[in-house]
């Protein structure tokens, strides 16, 4: 009877909603049909007349200083992702002929290890109230002259990539580096020879780089018949059969049909050479995009002694980071000594920009994991805040964000720790199952310990631990 009433409940409660989302999916559906032919009737001839890409474009080389601050934001924080993987800053753009109606900053980077080049930009529509829309491209030319090519653009393409390119839109893979750990993966999946003449000459031509790069592919559509050159002999219009194709693409509501869909495609390739792209996809904490094994034999038994292992990955990550937590996985209980399966160094750092009074503030995570002597490093979470007078920034810049956590000789560590914490853990139960130990300042600026355990009942206790004292403030355990 009781299950009967809760379902009755159920339902009476969710049948309103189910009966609105069920009518406005029929409300979409209906008028997506004449929506649709009218995009089709005004939107092809208006194609047909507009659209006109230039055979060889102009790319504007700028200083970093020209850049607004959106687009500035952008390249400057997948710039610090990349950089870390090896990634070289070429030079800045600015192309007003590229997409019509909107304005494209870029960012040219190289990787010449790898042989590939990364592409960031920043489009910003002049007319509309379209969004900003900012993507990152790596591309990798093979010896055949064949090209991968993998974004995270969150937009259909209007017509199907050239013949001789290959190209992966994942838009749910956010960060810079995840999306090059994806294509590197594939790169070295091929096992073909990369030609390094792109990368290289990112470095010494990127403006002459570029330019080739469009108008290989612009010759490639006039060849395959998707495009015209036009009268002037310097741009080049739509055939019918591709604006139509285009309009198709880019019209409501199958744009974003088109992009789920791109998006599939490109994990099923993925998938298809052994490579899951869902792994990349989540928030930054979760995201591993590099990991590193350890020398065989070595042994974690402190948080000190895995410090001194992960600074060096910190460092090249960013260099100007510094330790704010560690929190550590354990597995043991009232006997004997608690196995560690896993240490979570947290890093934070912080950049202040004066001239754009932006503030740009970024976190990551470097893991430890003693039993499979691997080391992990995840995605970069970056934020900002961004002054609107001289006064507001001296007050945000009175204070640093970041509270370093100093592991000096003195500290207390999980040896040590451990012992005193189910000493007073134990005082509370009889049976306990050790669960995790957090490191952290707390807001008086004292460092901490807070170790959480498991009773016999499944009741989470606690008990906080001065770091360099050894001792228990206050009650300590609850």
């Amino acid at each position: 009877m009781r299950h009967l009433l809760l379902l009755l409940l159920r339902t009476v409660v969710l049948l309103p909603s189910y009966t609105l989302v069920l009518l406005i999916r029929l409300i979409k559906w209906l008028i997506a049909p004449p929506a649709l032919l009218l995009q089709l009737l005004f939107g092809t001839p208006l194609a047909l007349w507009r659209v006109r890409q230039p055979l060889r474009p102009h790319f504007a080389p700028i200083q970093e200083t020209e850049l607004p601050d959106a687009a500035w934001l952008t390249l400057a924080d997948a710039t610090a992702s990349l950089t870390a993987a090896g990634f070289i800053h070429c030079d800045d753009f600015r192309s007003d002929d590229l997409i019509q109606g909107a304005v494209l900053w870029l960012r040219l980077l190289a990787q010449p290890e790898q042989g590939s080049v990364a592409l960031i930009a920043h489009i910003r529509f002049a007319i509309g109230s379209r969004p900003p829309h900012d993507f990152v491209e790596f591309s990798t030319q093979l010896q055949d002259g064949r090209v991968l090519a993998t974004n995270n653009l969150n937009l259909p393409y209007s017509l199907p990539p050239p013949a001789y390119m290959a190209r992966l839109q994942l838009k749910d893979i956010w960060d810079p580096r995840a999306l090059y750990a994806l294509h590197q993966a594939l790169v070295t999946t091929l096992a073909q020879v990369v030609d390094p003449n792109p990368s290289g000459r990112a470095t010494h031509d990127p403006t002459g780089l570029l330019a080739d790069n469009h108008a290989r592919e612009i010759q490639a559509l006039i060849a395959e018949g998707w495009l015209r050159t036009d009268r002037d002999s310097q741009t080049s219009r739509l055939r019918p059969w591709a604006a139509l194709v285009g309009v198709w693409r880019q019209a409501w509501p199958l744009a974003s049909l088109y992009l789920r869909a791109a998006d599939r495609h490109a994990r099923r390739v993925l998938a298809n050479h052994g490579i899951d792209a869902s792994v990349f996809v989540g928030s930054a904490a979760t995201i591993l995009v590099d990991r590193q094994s350890l020398p065989v034999g070595t042994e974690i038994a402190t948080v000190r002694a895995g410090y001194s292992i992960v600074r060096p990955l910190a460092q090249h990550t960013d260099p100007h980071a510094v330790l704010e937590a560690v929190v550590t996985e354990l597995d043991g209980g009232t006997e004997g000594a608690a196995q560690i399966r896993e240490l979570r160094y947290t890093f934070r750092g912080c950049e202040d920009q004066p001239q754009r009074r932006i503030r740009r503030l970024y976190s990551f995570d470097i893991l430890l994991d003693p039993t499979a002597s691997q080391l992990a490093v995840t995605a970069v979470d970056r934020e900002f805040e961004q002054m609107a007078d001289e006064v507001e920034w001296d007050e945000l810049t009175a204070t640093t964000p970041l509270t370093p956590l100093v592991l000096g000789s003195w500290l207390y560590d999980l040896d040590r720790v451990l012992p005193v914490a189910q000493a007073a853990l134990i005082t509370r139960t009889d049976t306990l199952s050790l669960d995790s130990a957090s490191l952290y300042v707390d807001e008086t600026g004292a460092m901490r310990w807070q170790v959480v355990a498991w009773d016999h009942k499944d009741q989470p206790l606690h008990v906080v631990v001065d770091a360099r004292s050894g001792s228990i403030p206050g009650e300590g355990a609850e």
